[in-house]
């Protein structure tokens, strides 16, 4: 039997899944912990017979583990650490170091030298995989990199335009939302195996477009860091570099204007409203201008990366949409695929309206479908066969 639990950590989130991958449907259990550090934590935990939401004090990532396991052992669904066989982590960025990895004090080194690139993720992985080593020692952890299923992309599309000694620093284009692209390409090929060239579009909190051609990543959104490429709920996506002298005079430092980027840009900065697109929604709808413009601009944004990555598979069969915004957005989808008809892509207004798993309609020359995609069996997969 391989017991293995997967842990995905956010800079205000924990999320972990159970798996026994000796069965046919291989999840037993999954939890959640979200806004930790805020005082008023959300935990959910589902395991058995147990299923509880309730409201807590939860200040780090550390006590959000412990309470899951707390709930786990008293469901009886796992009598301890010891009884797992692996634990496995969405890990973010290690730079050339990509795949499932061992972890141990020389990969942390590594995850720690690039904590400037992936200042809201990385730091999180490190303090977890520590604590995870005090607490078990001999619990084997692997960390599966967001990057590796990107490695397959070519070098001259992962170059930027900088001098080429750059590229020893870690400045190139890796790509993130690996776990995720990589279940869509599995899954749309077990769909549609005759559809090689497929595009993916992860639209959430953080959001990503990749294209896939016969189930390999060739080219994606993001580049050496989570924040670029789209614009995120509160990421600034893509920006003109050669506009930091200015806001460094507006704003007063390079720290401030990293952290207005990182944290006040996105969709909270262009509606001015919220972070949450359901929100911008209601303000739109409300006749928020600001809004609307924020709207737009992320659907033109995901429309305009789909029109590149088509040119780079030379043509395109089926484009999936998963994420928070990409299964749950009607109008998004709707307003990323209008301008997409001269592709032969018709889309079937109905089903996109009830969000069913289909979306284009029979006639459609390009397939759109809406998954629920599934980051923590892809890792899981991972450990199992490390541990094979």
């Amino acid at each position: 039997m391989k017991t293995i639990m997967v842990l995905n950590l956010g800079s205000t989130s924990f999320k972990f899944k159970l798996f026994d991958m000796d069965l046919k449907c291989p999840q037993v259990g999954s939890g959640s912990v979200d806004a930790i550090g805020s005082g008023k934590s959300i935990l959910k935990v589902k395991a058995g017979l147990l299923s509880e939401e309730t409201i807590l004090d939860c200040p780090t990532h550390g006590d959000a583990f412990q309470m899951c396991m707390e709930r786990l052992y008293s469901s009886n669904v796992l009598k301890d650490l010891s009884s797992l066989d692996a634990v496995g982590y969405k890990a973010v960025l290690a730079g050339e170091v990509s795949g499932p990895q061992v972890v141990d004090a020389a990969l942390l080194e590594k995850i720690e030298q690039y904590v400037t690139l992936a200042p809201a993720h990385n730091p999180v992985y490190i303090s977890m995989m520590r604590q995870m080593m005090q607490m078990c020692p001999k619990l084997p952890q692997y960390a599966c990199f967001e990057t590796g299923f990107h490695s397959t992309i070519p070098l001259k599309r992962a170059s930027y335009g900088v001098p080429h000694e750059w590229r020893n620093w870690g400045v190139r284009r890796y790509g993130f939302h690996g776990a995720s692209h990589s279940y869509i390409a599995w899954k749309t090929h077990e769909m549609f195996p005759e559809s090689r060239r497929v595009i993916s579009c992860h639209l959430g909190g953080s959001s990503s477009v990749c294209a896939i051609l016969d189930g390999k990543s060739i080219f994606t959104s993001m580049g050496a860091t989570p924040q670029s490429g789209l614009f995120q709920n509160n990421r600034v996506g893509d920006i003109d570099f050669f506009t930091l002298p200015l806001l460094i005079k507006k704003l007063g430092s390079v720290d401030n204007v990293l952290a207005a980027l990182s944290k006040e840009s996105g969709l909270q900065g262009l509606s001015g409203v919220s972070n949450d697109m359901r929100e911008v929604n209601r303000a739109a709808e409300a006749g928020d201008e600001n809004a609307q413009i924020a709207i737009d601009a992320f659907a033109d944004n995901v429309t305009g990366y789909i029109g590149m990555e088509t040119a780079y598979l030379e043509g395109l069969d089926l484009i999936a949409f998963t994420g928070g915004i990409g299964q749950h957005s009607a109008i998004i989808r709707q307003k990323v695929l209008k301008p997409l008809a001269y592709l032969g892509l018709k889309l079937d207004e109905e089903a996109n309206e009830e969000g069913r798993e289909i979306i284009s309609t029979s006639e459609s020359r390009v397939k759109v479908v809406v998954l629920e995609t599934d980051e923590e069996i892809m890792i899981a997969r991972q450990v199992a066969q490390c541990l094979s």
